[in-house]
């Protein structure tokens, strides 16, 4: 076996070490992070860039600020409570850092075998895609598992909850490797073999009951449409399939029915709160009918306003949100782990500083990688990365942590790839050999 498909093997491993768990995933993130001290050992190298530059920038910030707040609260308010946390998880982040600059030399170095991780990436997700759908009329999976939510499908992912985001961020390289890798001058056959597809992924995510996914692969995918020549054609009529299923699979279970109409009022007293906030028509919303997310994104903006300029450090949320300054007779005075938004999270972990060099590098990939995307050659593998960043950082969904494993993994991957490309761009005019995909 070649060194280039040994390697993409590993890499192709990442959805399924989602599956078997965090500690299989980290495992597997070592597992490339040896590789990339090995291969640097023995000599290779690559140009460091501007972004590159930024990105280990960031790195030495959050643990900059996890040091800071360490001597503060241990040596100078001397609150043993956290003890050396805020700095160990700083430091243990680091991790990604290390992840990220092997996926870089692998790229640079033309070690990975895109067409490999393309097909295995499609092979999980359709077969999660197909549990979640069982288990659903079933009742069990394919395993035998039962789901423990009332609400939620989680198929193969058992007591978590979070089999639709998974099929939401890895259900791109699906339609991709139709698109690029199946070889045919049948236009019809992958139109017709990805509208299959296409409802397959579309019903799971529905059934997973998990609701801010089904949100953004419906965005995903309206985007995809308006920078594919081919399918832009189409939008209309998939416009209308897309709400034609949302339809019938929600109004075909009751409780499915229920839980759907929760979340479209939630949304509305969401957007009619901050309305309400920024313009001044409306009316605020007493503190029982505010949704959720409300108190949560609440109660991160209290706590940035402790620590606005350093950040109270990496997963510091938890410690410092019980300290906040309640200004809001309605607001909620009890504390999750994290206030459920990246943007917000990263405020009070790592501050204003932080946040400014985490923008920074979101505005210049996202800025660059469009760039590419219109007018490499190889934009049908670049692709799928972009998106998936695209719907990663997304700033009006709640979300999970930036900092756990699960969100960080494919944060970084993806990154790594879209940045890996830039420079390749830069070196050589840009990849080429790909297939011919749908255009």
């Amino acid at each position: 076996m070649s060194k280039q498909n040994l390697i993409s093997i590993i890499i192709s491993l990442i959805p399924i070490s989602y599956i078997l768990g965090t500690f299989i995933l980290n495992l597997n993130i070592l597992l490339l992070i040896l590789i990339g001290l090995f291969l640097y050992v023995k000599g290779y190298r690559y140009k460091i860039g501007l972004l590159d530059k930024l990105i280990v920038l960031f790195f030495i910030y959050i643990l900059f600020t996890g040091l800071w707040n360490t001597i503060e609260l241990k040596y100078i308010t001397q609150n043993t409570n956290t003890d050396y946390y805020i700095l160990n998880k700083s430091f243990f982040f680091l991790r990604y850092l290390f992840f990220y600059l092997t996926i870089r030399l692998l790229i640079e170095k033309n070690l990975i075998n895109f067409k490999l991780i393309f097909i295995i990436y499609s092979l999980a997700v359709f077969l999660v895609s197909v549990d979640v759908i069982i288990q659903f009329f079933v009742g069990k999976n394919l395993l035998g598992q039962v789901s423990p939510n009332t609400y939620k499908v989680t198929g193969v992912f058992q007591d978590e909850a979070i089999a639709g985001g998974f099929i939401q961020r890895f259900s791109l390289f699906l339609f991709y490797t139709i698109s690029v890798f199946v070889v045919t001058k049948k236009t019809n056959f992958k139109i017709y073999a990805l509208s299959v597809l296409f409802l397959i992924i579309i019903l799971s995510i529905i059934f997973s009951g998990n609701r801010m996914p089904l949100i953004l692969f419906i965005l995903s995918i309206i985007l995809i449409l308006f920078t594919n020549k081919t399918l832009k054609k189409y939008f209309l009529q998939i416009f209308i399939l897309i709400c034609f299923v949302l339809t019938i699979s929600i109004y075909s279970s009751p409780t499915l029915k229920i839980y759907y109409k929760t979340f479209y009022e939630q949304t509305i007293k969401i957007i009619s709160l901050y309305s309400f906030r920024i313009t001044g028509i409306g009316s605020d919303l007493v503190y029982n009918k505010r949704p959720f997310y409300i108190h949560e994104f609440d109660s991160g903006v209290s706590t940035f306003k402790l620590n606005k300029f350093i950040g109270g450090g990496v997963k510091s949320f938890r410690f410092n949100c019980p300290k906040r300054k309640i200004e809001n007779i309605n607001e909620r005075t009890t504390c999750n782990m994290h206030p459920h938004n990246y943007y917000l999270e990263i405020l009070t972990d790592l501050g204003t500083f932080g946040f400014l060099i985490f923008l920074t590098v979101l505005i210049l990939v996202l800025r660059k990688s469009y760039r590419l995307l219109i007018s490499s050659d190889y934009k049908y593998i670049y692709s799928p990365f972009y998106y998936i960043f695209l719907m990663e950082i997304f700033p009006l969904k709640s979300s999970g942590s930036f900092f756990t494993t699960n969100n960080s993994v494919i944060i970084f991957l993806v990154l790594s790839v879209l940045v890996g490309y830039i420079s390749k761009s830069k070196i050589d005019g840009g990849p080429t050999g790909n297939r011919t995909p749908i255009r």
